[in-house]
């Protein structure tokens, strides 16, 4: 679509679709990704289905693509040339991997669950840390604490009812939520346990990017 093109289209929307597109445009430049079942993002989602056209073709003028993950119900951006990703430190990519690892194992269970979403508790979380890496994992805790946090606030995992996560409550229950498929996909699951235990050898390399 030519920018000529694109001004015509914009401005036959109506005031309130003109707003539904600046919202739009602003939260996936913001969160990285819409999600339908993020009562916050239902409507800029529902606006999103009808017009991706649109947003595509803005997004693309600078450099950003926007993707649609049907199955998952999920929105996302990235720009191609790699600019703007979100970098994690190496303690949060090792907890962002293992609850990709989780997320793929109860999927491929056969194991029936009372849950739309795999689940996992604080404790056997942190459990797991510690069973791959337990030479570190007292040592650890406080960045399990922040991870928490920084990944609920990436709409990667949350918990019921809105509880707050922390690394002092064992027996919350934490949802992996399917924006993890997004942010390491089904083709990637081999390599993730290839950098698990990579990441078990000792590493002079405090920075890693998922």
């Amino acid at each position: 679509m030519s920018l000529v093109n694109f001004a015509e289209e914009y401005s036959q929307l109506s005031s309130s679709e003109q707003q539904l597109f600046a919202d739009s445009v602003r939260r996936l430049l913001s969160d990285g990704l819409i999600w339908r079942e993020d009562e916050q993002d239902r409507r800029i989602f529902a606006w999103l289905v009808r017009r991706i056209d649109l947003v595509r073709d803005y997004l693309a003028v600078a450099g950003w693509e926007l993707h649609y993950a049907e199955n998952l119900h999920i929105f996302h951006v990235f720009h191609r040339d790699g600019s703007h990703r979100r970098r994690f430190d190496k303690e949060e990519t090792l907890w962002l991997l293992l609850l990709r690892l989780i997320y793929a194992e109860q999927y491929e269970s056969l194991n029936p669950s009372l849950t739309r979403y795999p689940t996992t508790t604080v404790s056997d979380l942190y459990t797991r840390y510690s069973e791959f890496f337990p030479n570190r994992a007292i040592r650890k805790k406080g960045v399990f604490d922040s991870a928490l946090r920084l990944f609920n606030e990436l709409k990667l995992i949350r918990a019921p009812q809105s509880t707050v996560l922390r690394a002092n409550d064992p027996e919350t229950v934490i949802e992996l939520l399917p924006a993890l498929e997004v942010i390491v996909p089904a083709s990637g699951i081999a390599a993730l346990a290839e950098r698990l235990a990579e990441y078990q050898r000792p590493s002079s390399s405090d920075e890693e990017q998922a």
